[in-house]
């Protein structure tokens, strides 16, 4: 079952938000059982004409922990404009929030300064892959898709965050101040979802792998967990390892014995610097390795 809701205001921490901005329509599902795919369909107005800076489109969204962001696209309706797909932001949304000098200082407020954010809750930022000049009136419609395999279960209140890529654009949030001048920042919060618990209870049919296979991480470049999935043809010892570019041991994240079948592991690069690494797999006397590249 779907919810589409129209832009309300709203307070939150503090601030009134406003109507008749940039989101005009968020559908998303009200109901999602755990490991399905979060698809959520976001109308976002331009408001008024750029003419002047080529703008890449970012898009903040505020979901529940242990979702991660799997594919993304937008669509215009001027025809100048391009359509594109959308990508994680490298600077998980730090741009927006803090002034050049704040960013170059490494002393970015953070978003929780701005909206109270709930428990067991996290915000992924998403950035356009092209930038461009768009016409007053013009209307993209954003598709972004989630796993939400290690989702846990209860109600969140969805929220959303729309702005251009460029510095300090929270302080132009649509609020009773900036009325005058709205085609800067706008949010659409509180768009509840419920996660259940799964209600298929049978044992799932293993289809075994032909081969022993490392898959690319995804998403990659990444900020800071990452999704790596690999394949064994054949039950054994498993070695999969963290290395950075000089050829250090980073993290081990896999040293035991596992069944044949494709397997999955999340590496938090939370307590290491950002830059090129590599993991290796080894398992049944055979090594593959693949590059990977953190950006905080």
């Amino acid at each position: 079952m779907y919810n589409k809701v129209i832009n309300h205001f709203l307070t939150l921490a503090g601030i009134t938000l406003f109507s008749g901005c940039l989101f005009e329509e968020v559908d998303q599902p009200a109901e999602l059982e755990i490991g399905g795919t979060f698809t959520t369909v976001l109308n976002i107005n331009s408001i008024a004409q750029e003419i002047n800076n080529a703008h890449h489109g970012l898009v903040g969204v505020l979901h529940p922990d242990g979702w991660v962001f799997e594919s993304g696209s937008f669509e215009s309706t001027d025809a100048e404009t391009p359509s594109g797909l959308m990508e994680l932001d490298p600077d998980s949304g730090r741009k927006m929030i803090c002034s050049e000098e704040q960013y170059n200082n490494n002393t970015c407020p953070s978003i929780d300064d701005f909206f109270e954010r709930p428990d067991n809750m996290e915000w992924t930022y998403l950035i356009s892959d092209v930038g461009d000049y768009y016409l007053e009136e013009t209307l993209f419609e954003v598709t972004l898709n989630f796993n939400t395999e290690e989702s846990a279960s209860g109600d969140f209140p969805i929220g959303y965050i729309t702005t251009v890529n460029t510095w300090g654009m929270i302080d132009w949030l649509n609020t009773e101040d900036n009325i005058d001048n709205p085609n800067m920042t706008d949010t659409s919060m509180n768009h509840m979802i419920t996660m259940a618990e799964s209600s298929v209870n049978i044992e799932k049919e293993i289809s075994l792998p032909g081969s022993f296979k490392l898959e690319q991480n995804y998403p990659n470049p990444f900020n800071p967990s990452t999704k790596i999935e690999f394949s064994l043809s054949t039950a054994s010892e498993v070695s999969l390892e963290i290395f950075d570019i000089n050829g250090n041991s980073v993290d081990n994240l896999v040293n035991n014995y596992m069944n044949a079948g494709t397997h999955h592991i999340f590496y938090d690069g939370s307590n290491v610097s950002s830059g090129i690494y590599y993991y290796t797999l080894k398992a049944s006397n055979k090594i593959q390795t693949r590059k990977m590249t953190l950006i905080k």
